[in-house]
């Protein structure tokens, strides 16, 4: 069992992903040949769908890019036919404490580590993966969203629990609950977000970061992984294609208007 995204982050490397929420097994099948390292398939803010998911893990199948699921909740029951479907990773949203993060890190291996049950289908591929059991547990990563302040404040415990492979802050949320809604400049932020860096480089995680691409250039990946990141969530399919639509009619609309007044 290969885990692509594992691998870097076990060797060391920087990884780059985004998030896919159209549904659209195509999208995902491009997203990876375009040479994503992970690609996150959003089922908790887009309407997807168990045979949507596993038509989006296919179309990655072709490529080396590891699917991870970003779940609704911590849930085992969620994990489960998810991973059975041959998920590299899940990605669990709201981890505020260290008892939740052990709780998912444990429903994602096989017993003794773990209290997932048996019963791969496409994961062991369809049983031809006569490996598949000895090798699951080091071929998942389970990854956590710190997006709260409770999670903040409980950040070393909470990184210090095996199983945790690695994290994401979400941005927004986290801003909700520190009381600065969307105002990511506000030191109470930052602070936050630098505390969170901190306790992931102490623990041995590898630090994640989310990053603009409005003005991509090498320079927009160059100073994060100076800093130390890792892991580099870009935005995905629904904000490029919104950026690249929405400049192509600024283009189109000033040019119309010149038109119009000549």
């Amino acid at each position: 069992m290969k885990n692509h995204f594992k691998a870097i982050l076990d060797a060391g490397g920087v990884a780059i992903g985004t998030q896919l929420r159209f549904g659209s097994a195509a999208i995902a099948e491009l997203y990876g040949c375009a040479g994503f390292d992970f690609l996150i398939i959003d089922s908790e803010h887009a309407p997807q769908t168990p045979t949507g998911i596993l038509a989006q893990v296919q179309g990655m199948a072709s490529t080396t890019a590891t699917p991870i699921i970003r779940v609704a909740r911590n849930d085992p029951d969620l994990f489960r036919v998810y991973l059975d479907m041959g998920v590299g990773g899940i990605l669990a949203p709201f981890i505020k404490t260290a008892a939740e993060a052990e709780a998912g890190a444990r429903a994602c291996r096989f017993p003794p580590a773990g209290t997932r049950g048996y019963g791969p289908d496409r994961a062991s591929r369809y049983g031809f993966d006569t490996n598949y059991l000895a090798e699951a547990d080091d071929g998942i990563v389970y990854m956590v969203i710190i997006e709260t302040a409770e999670a903040v404040d409980a950040i070393d415990d909470i990184f210090a629990v095996d199983g945790v492979d690695a994290y994401l802050v979400g941005p927004y949320d986290l801003s909700i609950s520190l009381g600065i809604p969307g105002q990511f400049d506000q030191a109470q932020f930052t602070d936050a977000v630098d505390r969170i860096f901190a306790a992931a480089v102490k623990a041995g995680k590898p630090p994640a970061t989310n990053l603009g691409t409005d003005a991509c250039t090498p320079k927009t990946f160059e100073d994060p992984i100076d800093q130390g990141h890792r892991v580099l969530l870009v935005p995905g399919d629904e904000w490029m294609l919104q950026a690249t639509t929405a400049k192509v009619m600024d283009c189109f609309t000033s040019v119309r208007g010149s038109a119009s007044g000549s």
